[in-house]
């Protein structure tokens, strides 16, 4: 049973993409169910000598208590939504501060914003370790559920990522597009057919599978659409990324996987990568429950 993302985490990083993300979150908070929004800001370049703070042991509390100020101004002025907010300000790293928050808060959704001209090292290893879904939302857009993508591999992650989208968008008249990429395998040389013959079997097949899918779903008001397109170079993320982007889509969504024997929490290498080239849409990766048993060995691990 897919449950409602009652608890949100929002992370702010005290620069202009604040305002959009705390929007966005107000946008983002009526169709997930929330229940409860925390903005979390970690203070991470707080470096003084030991003799400092001992002359000065109130400095870190004031200027804890001068950046929740300016956080509470900024949500008072762009956060219309009656939902329950809390803000908490950290100091240390980021993405320990980020996932202690997270589990602490027994958060459903982690909201993360991507600046265009930073690198994804914060956004993947936050997604690596994450106890909850994450959202990345990249810096000045404006986050919309009208047309979302699912990639689709016919996996248990794929079919929770479609069943996480139906519950977020079951009010709206959303346009669900469900990628399959299939691929042609180097043995269809015994099979008698040309590579282009094989190419239409394995199409076909991929459509066949993707109808299944979309007759079995628990569809409200949405429309699912399938797509299906041929990967010749081993290159699944850049063509789901392309076929996005010419569908103009609001938002992808991808399953994360997860284990629960280890600390080394991991999203797979498609996830990854999405993470790492994707610039302009956001983002929604999708964790399952229970699949992030080792959290506390991690914090313990980015100390």
């Amino acid at each position: 049973m897919i449950s409602p993302l009652k608890k949100i985490v929002v992370c702010l990083d005290h620069s202009d993409m604040d305002k959009g993300l705390i929007e966005n979150a107000c946008a983002l908070s009526e169709a997930a169910g929330a229940t409860h929004i925390t903005f979390l800001n970690v203070i991470k370049d707080f470096n003084l000598p030991d003799s400092v703070l001992k002359e000065f042991p109130d400095l870190l509390d004031k200027a804890l208590e001068e950046r929740k100020d300016e956080i509470k101004k900024l949500i008072k002025k762009h956060f219309k939504c009656d939902v329950p907010t809390k803000i908490l300000v950290r100091q240390g790293g980021e993405t320990k501060e980020i996932l202690k928050v997270a589990n602490d808060q027994k958060s459903d959704l982690l909201i993360l914003g991507r600046k265009k001209v930073s690198d994804s090292v914060l956004s993947t290893r936050v997604a690596r370790r994450s106890p909850c879904n994450l959202l990345l939302i990249p810096e000045g857009v404006k986050l919309k559920l009208d047309k979302i993508f699912i990639p689709v591999d016919f996996s248990d992650y794929s079919a929770l990522s479609l069943k996480r989208t139906l519950l977020l968008t079951k009010d709206l008249k959303s346009k669900i597009y469900l990628q399959n990429v299939y691929q042609v395998p180097s043995s269809y040389r015994y099979s008698g057919k040309t590579y282009d013959q094989f190419a239409k079997i394995m199409k076909g097949h991929a459509t066949r599978d993707l109808e299944i899918l979309i007759k079995k779903a628990d569809i409200k008001s949405q429309e699912l659409i399938p797509v299906c397109s041929l990967d010749k170079d081993g290159k699944i993320i850049d063509l789901v990324l392309q076929e996005a982007a010419k569908k103009k889509v609001d938002l992808v969504i991808m399953g994360a996987k997860g284990r629960t024997t280890t600390s080394a929490l991991f999203i797979g290498s498609k996830s990854e990568r999405m993470i790492r080239i994707n610039e302009d849409i956001p983002l929604l990766i999708i964790r399952k429950k229970g699949a992030v048993a080792g959290i506390l060995e991690t914090l313990k691990d980015l100390s």
